[in-house]
């Protein structure tokens, strides 16, 4: 008996139904071999990102630890330099302060040297005036009492000028000085301090750095007193000023005329040690 038509259907329909099934498998398979291998090179992927990061990560610590300890060392010198200059303006604060107290007392010094120079100023003024009211009182009136004209006349005590004069040399008030040993000389040319005061103004001379005048000022000395004790000192000093200023054949000059005019003196002595020193030269 022959299957009905249905039933022949089903047979047909069944193997296509098991080829489908077969062929969705093989499908499925593919796909899930295909997800498996894009999970596995997924994980390897990852795996090589976190490598790599963790590389940076430690690169960038290395550099954060380097520019933190450049960081600090600046910051070190930095801090090491205002120290400093914090000490250093302290020093100068004091040094400054140190000077301050110095200036003020050198000028309180000042104003007590030019105190005392404007009273012997003043005191020498008096004098002049004193000595010019003299000379030009008529002979007639001086007559009157002529002890007492005579010591107007003689106006300071020479040692006083002498005395007067050499404190201002040695303030350096050469100009003040000077006149007091002119007025010596002038007015008591024969007292024994006259040769002295000439040669202390060729010194004020000499102070000044005016040569020319301490060399007249040291021949006037020879000029008035020739027989002095001051006579010798005089050349003597010319000479040591001609070799103070480099001239030696005039230094030599003065110091063989000291040995054959004064051979006996101390300055000879000196002299002679000056010619044995300068041989060559």
């Amino acid at each position: 008996m022959e299957p009905s038509g249905a039933a022949r259907g089903d047979r047909v329909a069944a193997p296509r139904a098991s080829a489908r099934r077969a062929l969705r498998a093989r499908r499925c398979a593919r796909v899930g071999a295909v997800a498996l291998m894009a999970l596995a090179g997924a994980a390897c992927a990852t795996k090589r990102d976190i490598r790599d990061l963790r590389e940076q990560m430690a690169a960038m610590q290395a550099r954060q630890d380097s520019l933190y300890g450049v960081i600090a060392r600046q910051n070190q010198a930095l801090m090491d330099s205002v120290r400093q200059t914090h000490e250093l303006v302290l020093r100068v604060r004091g040094d400054l302060g140190n000077q301050l107290v110095q200036m003020e007392q050198q000028l309180i010094q000042i104003q007590e040297l030019t105190g005392q120079s404007q009273q012997q100023l003043a005191s020498l003024r008096q004098q002049v005036s004193s000595r010019g009211e003299y000379f030009a009182t008529p002979p007639e009136a001086q007559g009157a009492d002529s002890g007492a004209t005579a010591q107007a006349g003689s106006g300071t005590d020479p040692e006083q000028l002498y005395s007067v004069g050499m404190d201002q040399l040695q303030r350096g008030n050469a100009s003040v000085a000077r006149r007091a040993f002119e007025t010596i000389v002038q007015d008591h040319a024969t007292h024994e301090r006259a040769p002295d005061a000439q040669l202390q103004v060729a010194e004020t001379y000499y102070q000044e750095r005016n040569y020319d005048r301490a060399f007249q000022a040291l021949d006037r000395v020879l000029e008035l007193f020739p027989s002095s004790p001051a006579a010798p000192r005089a050349v003597y000093r010319a000479g040591i000023i001609a070799e103070e200023q480099g001239n030696i054949p005039r230094a030599r000059s003065y110091f063989q005329r000291v040995l054959s005019g004064w051979p006996r003196s101390e300055e000879a002595d000196l002299a002679r040690e000056k010619l044995r020193r300068l041989t060559g030269r």
